[in-house]
């Protein structure tokens, strides 16, 4: 079995943020450090619990859980 998502959405970064070149998706923020958007999968023990957390790599896997991403795209916007 699998679940179908799509994510639209958006960040504000600082001005001066530019492209990494050569790198899809991910921007460096004036300070040099990197920034980037990646989907996540999120856990809680029930749907009325206040614990969820993002689930790691390993700890989706442990429990059956892939995340298969096809397709990410991003791109630097003027603010409005």
């Amino acid at each position: 079995m699998h679940v179908d998502f799509e994510i639209h959405g958006s960040f504000e970064v600082p001005v001066g943020t530019q492209p990494v070149e050569g790198l899809p998706n991910l921007f460096r923020l004036p300070t040099g450090e990197i920034v980037s958007v990646h989907p996540v999968i999120e856990m809680a023990s029930a749907d009325t619990s206040d614990d969820h957390h993002d689930l790691t790599t390993s700890e989706a896997a442990a429990i059956g859980v892939h995340l298969d991403l096809y397709d990410r795209e991003s791109s630097l916007q003027d603010a409005d």
